[in-house]
């Protein structure tokens, strides 16, 4: 039957879901992942004219992207342990490690974005709202 070749496709789908559109899903088999984030959050600063009063809610933001980027990097390797895993039991379990992991991940990162977004004026926040896309993945 036709078993392996839904979990040869589940690591994709699980990224589209867990990232929506988010870039660094996409980078995260890459090389040199943090390069890739500190361009990106250098991008982001730039467009989204950070100042110097809103430099420290920013800064905090900036380390706390660093951080889910550790996290998204450890959700990976989670993600290619599930291919492996043998029962249905085992790929349960190591969804449920997943969903956990992330969600901590998006608690801590959310009192950061909070911070900054309300720091942003008007058009800032609608640089923003087309910027920092994705389930929480603000990269």
């Amino acid at each position: 039957m036709g078993g392996m070749g839904m979990m040869d496709q589940m690591p994709g789908a699980m990224m589209r879901m867990m990232g929506g559109d988010c870039p660094m899903l996409g980078m995260m088999g890459g090389a040199d992942t943090s390069a890739f984030a500190a361009g990106r959050i250098a991008f982001l600063k730039a467009e989204l004219g950070i100042t110097d009063p809103q430099r420290s809610a920013w800064e905090d933001y900036a380390a706390a992207l660093n951080k889910n980027l550790e996290s998204m990097q450890s959700m990976r390797q989670t993600m290619m342990k599930m291919t492996e895993a043998k029962s249905p039991v085992e790929r349960v379990d190591t969804r449920m490690s997943m969903l956990e992991s992330r969600l901590s991940a998006l608690k801590e990162i959310k009192p950061k974005l909070t911070t900054l977004y309300n720091a942003l004026d008007d058009a800032q926040k609608n640089k923003a709202d087309q910027l920092l896309v994705g389930m929480g993945c603000m990269m």
